[in-house]
């Protein structure tokens, strides 16, 4: 079974729409999925460039972002909102979601040649990445955190916490939506709205004095006076005349 969620598709899949509400569809067979993702190939071309649907399909192996383009499924890793697409069938995608050995995006096989001569090169750079290794501390290592002492201080932080804080108001700009609610949301600006678009859930804790949200999915985001820090990226507070 698949959990699956859209945005900007009506209920029946085939119709984009301009609404940026989430559609939680639920849980969904393999067989279910496919009919799904057949609906959405039909959506109209000049739709789907306008209003960039996408399916948000979560397996026992991989969070999965889809879209389309000219029928042909284009698949981003749902935990990171900045690898590249990769062009997979339907086969391909549930193999990814199962998490089953040998099932890799179409179009792979051609690339092993290129990867095979960048293979040479990485191998003379393993000195230098060993040591830089050492240098800097990973940005995904999970820092140790501490639930907070009481519960009116989570209520009362996550009040204060909740808005819209971005690295800038541009294209390829990054946006975190703090929810008062315990949810949030992470995007990246597009041309059209939002793109690579994840909503997760937070709680509040501590690592050391500093303030933090732990989230299940896209990992710890610090509060650094009235900033957060994510992935060593500054997100400002989001002001009205933004």
């Amino acid at each position: 079974m698949y959990r699956v969620s859209s945005r900007h598709l009506e209920a029946d899949g085939r119709r984009a729409q301009a609404a940026d509400g989430s559609l939680d569809r639920g849980q969904m067979t393999g067989a279910q999925l496919a009919e799904l993702l057949a609906a959405f190939a039909a959506v109209d071309p000049a739709d789907n460039d306008r209003f960039d649907p996408c399916l948000v399909v979560i397996g026992p192996a991989a969070k999965l972002t889809v879209r389309m383009a000219g029928g042909r499924l284009q698949v981003h890793d749902g935990r990171d909102h900045f690898a590249p697409a990769h062009e997979m069938t339907v086969a391909e995608l549930r193999g990814c979601l199962d998490g089953r050995p040998g099932i890799a995006p179409a179009g792979q096989a051609a690339r092993r040649g290129l990867a095979l001569g960048a293979l040479a090169l990485g191998v003379a750079l393993i000195g230098y990445s060993l040591y830089s290794a050492f240098q800097v501390q990973s940005v995904d290592r999970r820092p140790e955190v501490k639930p907070l002492a009481e519960a009116g201080e989570v209520k009362r932080r996550a009040a204060a916490l909740a808005g819209t804080y971005a690295t800038g108001a541009r294209t390829g700009d990054r946006v975190i939506e703090v929810g008062g609610d315990g949810l949030i949301r992470f995007y990246e600006l597009g041309a059209r709205g939002p793109i690579n678009d994840a909503t997760d859930t937070y709680r509040l804790r501590r690592h050391d004095t500093t303030l933090c949200l732990v989230t299940p999915e896209n990992g710890v985001v610090d509060l650094e006076g009235e900033s957060l820090v994510y992935y060593r990226d500054t997100y400002l507070r989001r002001r009205p005349s933004w």
